[in-house]
């Protein structure tokens, strides 16, 4: 009774669970339909004591989310932090593991550490192209991540691949795409005049998001296992917004939550009805951020009326560009066309580079010396247009747009025993916080980190993020301590996986409960075998890495996924992998690096580049190692890099000069699987634009990505021939 009428009126629903619990105190699944009906009716407290009997009683640890999300709900989203982060949410695995990382999330979002939320759910796979529930309310929750840390733009993007994701509606991301483009044409509009009034704005946007809204997939029917499904992905979300409506205060009161759900849920699927719950709330109550820390909420919220008033005497103060206008009014009828001007420039300086630290300094600088554009016409003109395009350059570095660089190794910093070229000058000169994640798991960090200094790099074992490191947690995470493993590898693996509390074997006659393979020079046909026949004998098999080559200064070497590739000939079986591509490596890279927007270097599509997709996090293509133009040409979407530079000197360009993207000087058309391209722009840009184009045509079905021919002329033809690319006449 009670799952046939939860999504349609919860409170009645939850009258008839108290009414069977009444009947039937101790048994397990009436307990956990009790603690489903509360948690949708936002009775928290109820919920989290029915559902911790309920996991007592049926020790399901699928309910753990859910208790999670119940203390978000109770205005206590530490607590949550602490379920997740414990030993019994740290065991979680499946779609069980995600789901209290989306509560995770949302729980350090209420505390305001977006940052935090974003490297938890980076930890999950956020390939885009995905489709169904699990995937769509997972980008909504990291789109929701982003927006909370500012980073509007990437927030769009994963808005976007939520909603692509979402074929059965359970989120209202095209909502939170329209409400984002109404935001920034209203932010646009206010900013110049009242920076603190946009903020507010800002973080109202970003309180009710991700996990908020799609919150609940929702309603689990009473029974089992619908648990899982059930309400979990209310998780990060619909808490937070009512709980200063139906929250700690009066926890027994579900009459007054019913409203709210009852008229959203009427207009949307089933599916979704608990999430549309969960929006309504959030929008009738501002954000997470209020329902965390609801002093800090009023404060804000009774600061909008008298900030308005505050930017306007303090115009000429902080905003730099304002004080100009002032200054230019004055001689009015003598120059208001030098005034303008030197305006002008100044509001695109700042629009162009929100994401750079030099904005500031650079307008101030500007703004000093306004008496000099504005005094003598003649004079002014030539200045500014000599200063103001040079600020662009400086703020669209890339250490600029990136705190962290997560930089693969063989062949993007070395090659062997020899440094790439321009790669020690490049590294010296930037400041960016630098990692180096490799798939060889041969050595330790340490031993890495000598051999860079031996090439002349700055390193320590600190900077070092190794999939052998990955490798062994994995097995740490899967297997109880003081398990036996396997290791078809290094010495320098073997002692990673004891450091995890894992016993290391070489024979399968042991026993071992695990295999874990990576790369070493001296592995061989008794090697494998010995991993045969474990894996066989039902041992869980972790590969470090399935690179199928090595490149050195010889050329390309076996690696070891060509090894993995024998021993899955040989069992049949697919190995956990990982390193990249797949996610843990990355994760354990972004972790490390603790920025907020890094960034992954490297010269592989299939690894590199794929890896950072696995996580969702940018990439350059340095055209240095394994990957060609001709590879990137007939890329599939999910290896894709967002740059392509010659080596890693081009980490000194302009972003957007080295972007995929339609380039200045440089027309590309396409023709069947012909492309042609022409023109003399900037040569760091060719290869950007002529990926653009191609992978278009590709999209489009216009182009076989098996049959592409390229033909150019002039600059173009010379350049794309010294990188290897066949140019047909």
């Amino acid at each position: 009774m009670v799952s046939q009428v939860l999504l349609d009126d919860p409170v009645l629903a939850l009258e008839h669970a108290r009414a069977a619990r009444a009947r039937a105190s101790r048994v397990g699944v009436v307990r956990e339909t009790a603690g489903i009906a509360a948690y949708n009716a936002g009775e928290w407290q109820e919920a989290a004591t029915e559902l911790r009997a309920a996991r007592r009683i049926t020790g399901n640890p699928s309910l753990l989310p859910l208790i999670a999300d119940c203390e978000r709900g109770l205005g206590r989203p530490e607590r949550a932090v602490e379920i997740a982060r414990g030993d019994e949410g740290r065991a979680l695995k499946g779609e069980d593991a995600t789901e209290m990382r989306i509560v995770e999330a949302g729980a350090r979002i209420d505390l305001g550490e977006p940052d935090k939320a974003i490297v938890t759910l980076q930890m999950e796979n956020l390939k885009p192209g995905q489709v169904g529930t699990g995937p769509a309310r997972l980008f909504y929750a990291y789109a929701s991540a982003l927006q909370a840390a500012g980073r509007r733009e990437d927030a769009i993007t994963w808005y976007m691949n939520a909603a692509a994701a979402d074929v059965d509606d359970v989120t209202d991301a095209e909502f939170r795409l329209t409400e984002l483009a109404h935001d920034d044409e209203q932010s646009a509009a206010e900013s110049s005049a009242d920076t603190g009034r946009g903020d507010v704005d800002e973080a109202a946007a970003t309180g009710i998001p991700g996990p908020e809204d799609p919150a609940t997939t929702t309603s689990p029917s009473a029974e089992s296992e619908t648990v899982p499904v059930q309400s979990k992905t209310s998780d990060v979300p619909a808490p937070a917004p009512v709980v200063p409506d139906a929250g700690a205060p009066e926890p027994n009161a579900p009459e007054p939550n019913a409203p709210e759900p009852s008229a959203p849920e009427s207009s949307v699927p089933e599916s979704s009805a608990p999430e549309t719950k969960a929006a309504d709330a959030g929008a009738a109550d501002t954000p997470e951020t209020r329902s965390v820390a609801p002093e800090q909420g009023d404060e804000r919220s009774q600061a909008t009326d008298p900030e308005p008033a505050d930017p306007e005497p303090a115009d000429p103060e902080p905003a730099d560009p304002e004080p100009a206008e002032p200054e230019a009014a004055e001689p009015e009828a003598a120059e208001p066309e030098a005034a303008d001007e030197s305006i002008a420039p100044l509001e695109g300086t700042a629009d162009l580079s929100a994401t750079s630290s030099y904005v500031e300094q650079d307008a101030t600088d500007l703004i000093e010396s306004a008496d000099d554009l504005v005094a003598p016409p003649a004079d002014a003109e030539p200045e500014k247009s000599a200063t103001v395009p040079a600020a662009p350059a400086r703020r669209n570095t890339f250490a600029d747009r990136y705190d962290a660089l997560l930089l693969d190794l063989d062949g993007t910093v070395f090659a062997g025993h020899q440094a790439i070229p321009n790669a020690k000058e490049t590294l010296e000169g930037l400041d960016t916080a630098r990692f180096f994640v490799t798939n060889n798991a041969s050595r330790r960090p340490s031993e890495v980190a000598a051999h860079l200094r031996d090439l002349g790099f700055e390193a320590s074992a600190e900077m070092v993020v190794t999939s052998a490191q990955t490798g062994a947690r994995l097995l740490a995470e899967h297997l109880p301590a003081g398990s036996r493993a396997l290791v078809v590898g290094t010495d320098g693996l073997a002692q990673e996986v004891r450091e995890a509390g894992i016993a290391v074997t070489r024979s399968a006659d042991d026993g071992p409960a695990a295999v874990i393979q990576g790369h070493s020079p001296d592995t061989g046909w008794a090697q494998l075998s010995e991993a045969a026949l474990a894996i066989r004998a039902g041992a869980l098999w972790v590969a470090t890495n399935v690179d199928a080559t090595l490149p050195s200064e010889r050329g390309l070497l076996v690696g070891n996924g060509s090894m993995v590739a024998a021993l899955r000939n040989a069992t049949g079986k697919e190995p956990l992998v990982a390193g990249k591509p797949a996610a843990p490596l990355m994760a354990d890279a972004i972790a490390r690096a603790g920025g907020s927007a890094p960034l992954v270097v490297g010269d592989r599509l299939d690894t590199d580049i794929e890896g950072g997709h696995s996580v969702g996090i940018e990439s350059v293509l340095v055209l240095t190692g394994v990957s060609t133009v001709t590879d990137l040409l007939a890329a599939p979407p999910e290896q894709r890099p967002t740059y392509v530079v010659d080596d890693l000197a081009g980490l000194f360009e302009d972003v957007d000069a080295v972007r995929v993207a339609p380039q200045p000087g440089w027309s590309v058309t396409v023709d069947g699987s012909t492309v042609t391209v022409a023109g003399d722009g900037d040569e760091i840009g060719l290869v950007p634009a002529l990926a653009s184009a191609t992978w278009k045509a590709i999209d489009n079905g216009t182009a076989d990505p098996e049959e592409l021919r390229i033909r150019a002329e002039g600059e173009a033809r010379a350049k794309l021939a010294s990188l290897g690319v066949a140019v047909v006449d």
